[in-house]
């Protein structure tokens, strides 16, 4: 009895395995019409992670909305400098013999002899991790990988080495007869870049403790210095463990100094707060404020920007155009009346520097929006010829391109299909704010347009005078005659 007792007390346990084992579990996706398994397993396998964004992340492709703009402008302009990651569209097996990158690897390898290719493989195979996470496309770092990632750090090494030696001239590579113009904006381009701790670990192998030559950051900039105005040097240089690439490096040096400003005096202040509060009582509708900006990078967000008059359009509502006196890039100003621009040289590189950085920008959110934003001003102060050659006449863009129609055409279209992604730091939503509340005021035009009919030249001027002189003694003669009139001589 106790054993039939004991069976009773499991069997309900038992009997739930047993209807959990034997009944399949319900699918919901038995409702769809026409379920076809295989294909959602397609789909399935479609979802393994293609591409990785972390705090490490640094080279990317360009994105197709940026590149259809302008192709020509994204690629490189000689086989010469191609990098890439497909070992056989990139080095073909039958043309290494012949090719100037195997020159340049054995350039590397003779200026340290106890080192090997396979020395390089196994320093970049210790480094494959690293590799990988800079990457936001994935990649398979495997023996191909590393070999094509070896052969352009010794490309990039030896032409920097070479210049520092006087052996690379400023027009000819004399290793494979490749002119330098082509060759640097190419080692500059999104899509050529390698990460600069490679760059490092090579060069460490290579050149050890040689004192004959300075650190790679001094190299590297030593050798585009002759193609970019740089910042001064009073600035300190960027240490090789926050370097992310080149172009990397490039970008952080072309960037503006920001100096402090003077802080305001106490009489200062007291004049600008009541002077404020007399402008509040009389103007009654004020406009809008401008637009409040977060204050990290990683609280940014989108801004739309206000676009602007053209240079012609600023100069009729009373606008100064003036160059700035900086060097390089810097920030462009307004105060009062006053538009002051930094001096631009065009040439031949120009627009596809402007556009490669522009790009970096837009991939790296840590890389701010200096050149976003300097990139959007000129295409809204430049449409045609006319602006160019404004802009010329006051000394603000020196071209060697040949036509004022060849300038307008690098800048228009520059800002098309770029976000902006805007912080405290970004003076393009509050300059354009302030120039078009300015452009808004027609006492601003009216007066422009009278300086410009009335004051516009010495003759003008000189007219303008005499009619003046004529009127005053028009009036004096018809005062006196009335005045005789009135009481006449005795």
């Amino acid at each position: 009895m106790s054993t039939l007792v004991s069976r009773f007390k499991w069997w309900p346990e038992r009997r739930t395995e047993m209807e959990a084992v034997t009944e399949p579990p319900k699918d919901p996706l038995i409702e769809i019409e026409d379920l076809d398994r295989e294909l959602l397993k397609d789909i399935k396998v479609g979802f393994r992670p293609l591409f990785y964004r972390n705090a490490d992340t640094s080279i990317y492709v360009i994105p197709r909305i940026i590149y259809n703009v302008k192709p020509q402008q994204y690629r490189v302009r000689s086989t010469y400098f191609n990098l890439g990651w497909n070992f056989e569209a990139t080095y073909p097996r039958q043309n290494l013999h012949d090719l100037h990158i195997s020159a340049h690897v054995q350039s590397i390898l003779l200026r340290n002899p106890d080192r090997c290719f396979e020395d390089f493989l196994l320093a970049m195979n210790a480094m494959k991790e690293r590799i990988r996470v800079s990457h936001l496309v994935r990649i398979r770092v495997d023996f191909k990988c590393l070999s094509v990632l070896v052969m352009s750090c010794c490309q990039i090494l030896d032409c920097l080495l070479l210049y520092y030696d006087g052996k690379l001239v400023p027009q000819v590579d004399q290793v494979c007869c490749a002119g330098l113009q082509d060759l640097w904006i190419d080692m500059l381009l999104v899509d050529n870049q390698v990460p600069f701790f490679a760059l490092q670990k090579l060069y460490d192998m290579v050149i050890g403790l040689n004192s004959q030559y300075p650190s790679l950051v001094e190299l590297c900039l030593h050798f585009f210095d002759q193609f970019l105005e740089f910042r001064s040097g009073k600035t300190p240089l960027m240490e090789s463990g926050a370097v992310l690439h080149l172009l990397h490096l490039v970008h952080t040096h072309l960037l503006p100094t920001n100096s402090p400003h003077e802080p305001p005096t106490a009489l200062r202040l007291g004049l600008r707060l009541f002077f404020n509060k007399i402008k509040s009582t009389v103007i009654r509708s004020r406009p809008p404020p401008p637009p409040q900006l977060p204050n990290t990078r990683e609280s940014a967000r989108v801004i739309t920007i206000q676009p602007i008059p053209c240079a012609r359009r600023l100069q009729d509502a009373g606008i100064k155009l003036r160059k700035k006196e900086s060097s390089g890039f810097s920030n462009i100003t307004f105060h009062r009346t006053t538009l002051e621009i930094p001096h631009l040289r065009i040439d031949n590189n120009t627009e596809t520097l402007l556009r490669t950085l522009v790009a970096w920008e837009q991939c790296h959110l840590d890389a701010g929006a200096y050149f976003t934003s300097l990139a959007i001003f000129m295409d809204y102060i430049i449409n045609t010829a006319e602006d160019v050659e404004i802009l010329n006449g006051h000394g603000i863009i020196e071209q060697t391109l040949g036509s004022d129609e060849q300038v307008a055409s690098v800048f228009n279209g520059l800002g098309t299909n770029i976000v902006f992604i805007g912080d405290e730091n970004d003076f393009l939503p509050h300059l354009c704010w302030d120039l078009n509340r300015f452009c808004r005021k027609r006492f601003n035009i009216w007066w422009a347009k009278l300086l410009t009919d009335y004051f516009g030249n010495p003759w003008t001027i000189l007219s303008v005078i005499a009619a003046i002189f004529l009127l005053i003694l028009t009036a004096v003669q018809t005062f006196f005659s009335v005045f005789g009139y009135f009481r006449p001589p005795n």
